[in-house]
Parts: structure tokens; C-alpha cells; sequence
């Protein structure tokens, strides 16, 4: 068949890939063949594989041979139907546009499609309306079927770090799909990840532990704190299936950590006003923590880091008030008096009674809490047995969720008594000694008030220079 084709392109999409590319390779042999029974010079092959054309995401290689048409290096196209090319009618019509500004042909394999006539284009409009069609229809069935995989507990989309997936065989040795079970390593650093968000380490810290540990995430990255965060805030890993956002049932796999512990760790991570970890790790334990004694001043102190003199000597770093300018000091000595501080105050520190009622008032929260969602499951399974009729059940709902909101928020509330969780009794001092600086910082900020007092001319460094008030509500 003769043509005045000059140049003609073959474009090839598969919405869903199994990492094999075999799909796309089917379509490209297949409009290789077609476009040598046509005669047109093959030029060039534009590949989209596993993309779909119906979703916002991005197509590179449709964008490039749009751009090709548009600059008239090619002019002829081959696809396997129209709907590999497009399945939403707006793009078709765009599509059809730019092809008669530019006189393009096209054709589909089993079948030509010649957009330069009003048949060619009715056909087109009509496989694409077809196609936007059957992925509505689909598109239905899917979230039924993803709703009911929800309400049935059944896991979904990408396996979590601390599960590995496996495969499940029925009685007659078929596929019946996979089930999620726990990666004994991976799930033990959840549970240390629990642990330190709760003992009150930041999220940078916690992502250093994983990557220090090798854990790399599903991509193969390092961790980072706000993917960390994001991570232990899914309420998967206390045993609970989510769909659109909302808990709707117990999942089909074993949970990692206790509803407690989820509880506990969440009611931190949700706090308002919580600071996020961001660029460097802290190196300086009382930075913005101590203050400028001065009369009339109290300004927050800062690191003051003295550059080499020219004997190549170099003074150790220090505290400096930026507001007087009248008040340094060397950071060691000051950084010593505080740790053997903390250090005898944590040792004699006794978190129970020193907090008085607050561990007693935390677990009458958590059991109050407990109770109230069981009463909830009670209420729900009394309504589908029809022992109570819907207008009941949302006026008892309403009563509990009011009594479950309290538990809540006081659990929130009584989150602060944790940060000192394995540091107090005889094993302050090692505990304290293998404990993070942030970690440090964030305990020395809630617990103490500590203010750098002025010296005279000439008066050398003693540890009554350095005032440590604990502070009134945790005395």
C-alpha cells in the first residue's frame, strides 16, 4: 500500500504492569505489523507503561508524541485501538483537533480510523465514549469490592513495614490470594519505635535509630521523621482496617502493638503546637534552654563558637546571651553541672508519687476509654440483631461518644509523665549518660527552669553560677 506518510509513530499504553512489560510489547508488535502492511515508514515508538489514561498522573511519552505532531516529525500514528491512545473524551477531542491542524493519520490495528472524516472521527468519539464507559463500570465494581475487602478486615495496598506478604494456597493447591504476617525484625523496630515516640525522643532521632539499624522503606530510602510520623500514626499496626480515612473493622492480620500503646504514642503525635524535627540534629544541650541571669534581662542563651586565633589555638565553645551581650560562658562546665544534676534529681526521682495521682488518673483514662468502646461494639451488635432500633442506637452513641471523648482527652493530658519513662531510680546515671540530646533537651525544657548567673571581673567558673529550679507543677 502505497502513502504519502512520511514518518509514522507508534503509540503503546498499559494501565497496570506486572513488571514484566509484556503487554506493551504485544501492542507494539502488533502496530509494527500494521504499519508495514500499510506501507508507512516507521519513525519513531512512544511507550506508556503501566499508566493509566483515565487519572491525572502524568504520561511522558503521550506529552512527547503530541509534541512530535505538533512539530510535523511525525504525521501518521498507529495504536492498537483508540482507547490505548485515550479513554476520556475531552482528551479525544483534543486529540482529534490536533490531528486535523496537522493532517494526521491514524490508524488502529483490526481496524482504520481516519480522524480527516466525519465517519472516522464518529467512530473514534464512539469507541472512546464506550471506553469511558466500561471504566465507570469498573470503576463502580472496584470500590464495591474495596469496601467490602474493608468491612471483611482484608488487607490492602502496599505491605507495611513491619509485615512481609504471603501467599495463600486452598485445599486444591490454588491461589486464594495473600494474607500479611508479621516480620519478626522489622516488627520488633515498630514496637522500639512506640517505645521512643512515648519516652518522648523526637521523630529525627527515631528515623536515625531505623537507618542506623539498616531499615531502608519500601523504596529502598532512608527514613526520614515526617515519614516515620506518618507511619505510626496508622491505626493498622494496633490491628484495625481503614477505608477512606476511617477505622471500619479489625483487620485480618495480627497487630504489632497494643491498643494502649497505639493510644499513647498517637495522643503525642497529634498534639498541637508538637515540634517537628527539621535540619540539623541539636548539638548544644541548653541552647535556647538557659537563661541570661542579668537583672532585667533573662534572654534565652545561645551557642557562641570562637574562631581559630592565629597561634591556630581555638577557645571551647560557649553560652552567650544575644540581648545584653554581657554574659558568656564555657559550655563544658556549664553542660557538667547540669547532667550531674539531672543526673542525682532522676536518681531520687520517684515518677509516681512525685506526679501524684497522674499514673492512678492514666489508667482509670485507658480503662475508661476501653470500656466505652466496648460498649460501642455492644450497642452495634445489638442493632443488627434488631434488639434496638436506629434512633436508639445514635442516642446511646451520642452519650458515649461524649464519655469516650473525655477518656481521650485525658489520656492526652496525662502523655507528659512518660517522658521519663526507664530514665529515674538507680540507673539514672547510665540511662541518662546513653540518652539522645534531644531526648535530654526536651526533658531539662519540661522539668527545669535553669538561669547562668553573672560573675565579677576576674572570678573564676563555679557550679553555684548555674541556678536549677525545678519547676512547680512536677514538684
Amino acid at each position: 500500500m502505497s502513502s504519502t506518510v512520511q514518518a509514522c509513530g507508534i503509540y503503546a499504553r498499559i494501565s497496570s504492569d506486572d513488571g514484566t512489560a509484556l503487554g506493551v510489547g504485544r501492542q507494539i508488535e502488533d502496530c509494527t505489523k500494521e504499519a508495514k502492511r500499510r506501507g508507512w515508514p516507521l519513525s519513531e515508538v512512544f511507550t506508556d507503561n503501566d499508566v493509566s489514561a483515565t487519572k491525572a498522573k502524568r504520561r511522558p511519552e503521550y506529552e512527547r508524541l503530541l509534541a512530535a505532531i505538533e512539530s510535523g516529525a511525525v504525521d501518521a500514528l498507529v495504536v492498537y485501538d483508540v482507547d490505548r491512545l485515550t479513554r476520556t473524551p475531552a482528551e479525544l477531542e483534543r486529540f482529534i483537533d490536533l490531528a486535523d491542524r496537522h493532517h494526521v493519520a491514524l490508524a488502529s490495528v483490526g481496524g482504520e480510523v481516519d480522524l480527516a472524516t466525519p465517519q472516522g472521527r464518529l467512530t473514534a468519539r464512539i469507541k472512546g465514549s464506550v471506553a469511558r464507559h466500561e471504566v465507570e463500570q469498573m470503576s463502580r465494581r472496584l470500590k464495591r469490592k474495596f469496601q467490602q475487602n474493608a468491612t471483611e478486615g482484608k488487607a490492602h495496598g502496599v505491605t507495611p513495614f513491619g509485615y512481609r506478604r504471603e501467599r495463600i494456597i486452598d485445599d486444591q493447591g490454588r491461589d486464594a490470594g495473600y494474607r500479611e504476617v508479621i516480620d519478626p525484625a522489622q516488627a520488633d523496630a515498630i514496637r522500639e519505635l512506640y517505645r521512643m515516640v512515648i519516652a518522648g525522643e523526637t521523630l529525627r532521632s527515631i528515623a536515625k535509630y531505623l537507618n542506623d539499624a539498616g531499615f531502608k522503606t519500601g523504596r529502598g530510602n532512608a527514613f526520614a521523621g515526617n515519614v516515620v510520623g506518618n507511619m505510626l500514626r496508622r491505626p493498622r499496626y494496633a490491628g484495625h482496617r481503614t477505608h477512606e480515612k476511617q477505622i471500619v473493622s479489625k483487620g485480618d492480620w495480627e497487630p504489632i502493638v497494643s491498643q494502649d500503646t497505639y493510644d499513647q504514642a498517637l495522643a503525642i503525635l497529634s498534639t498541637p503546637g508538637r515540634r517537628h524535627s527539621r535540619g540539623l540534629e541539636p548539638k548544644y544541650l541548653l541552647s535556647g534552654i538557659a537563661l541570661c541571669g542579668r537583672p532585667g534581662c533573662g534572654a534565652a542563651l545561645r551557642p557562641n563558637i570562637h574562631k581559630p586565633r592565629p597561634d591556630g589555638k581555638q577557645r571551647g565553645p560557649g553560652y552567650a546571651c544575644p540581648e545584653c551581650m554581657k554574659l558568656t560562658r564555657q559550655m563544658g562546665p556549664v553542660d557538667s553541672v547540669v547532667n550531674d544534676f539531672m543526673v542525682g534529681y532522676l536518681t531520687k526521682f520517684d515518677l509516681r508519687s512525685t506526679a501524684g495521682e497522674s499514673p492512678t488518673a492514666l489508667g482509670s483514662a485507658l480503662d475508661a476509654r476501653d470500656a466505652v468502646l466496648a460498649r460501642m461494639d455492644t450497642v452495634a451488635d445489638s442493632f443488627a440483631r434488631g434488639e434496638v432500633t436506629a434512633r436508639q442506637m445514635v442516642r446511646i452513641n451520642e452519650q458515649l461518644q461524649a464519655q469516650l471523648t473525655t477518656a481521650e482527652r485525658d489520656i492526652q493530658r496525662l502523655q507528659p509523665t512518660r517522658i521519663l519513662e526507664g530514665l529515674t531510680g538507680p540507673g539514672a546515671p547510665a540511662a541518662w549518660a546513653a540518652t539522645s540530646i534531644e531526648r535530654k533537651r526536651t526533658i531539662i525544657r519540661s522539668l527545669m527552669k535553669i538561669t547562668i548567673l553573672p560573675s565579677g571581673p576576674g572570678v573564676r567558673f563555679s557550679e553555684d553560677q548555674v541556678r536549677i529550679e525545678p519547676k512547680e507543677e512536677i514538684m
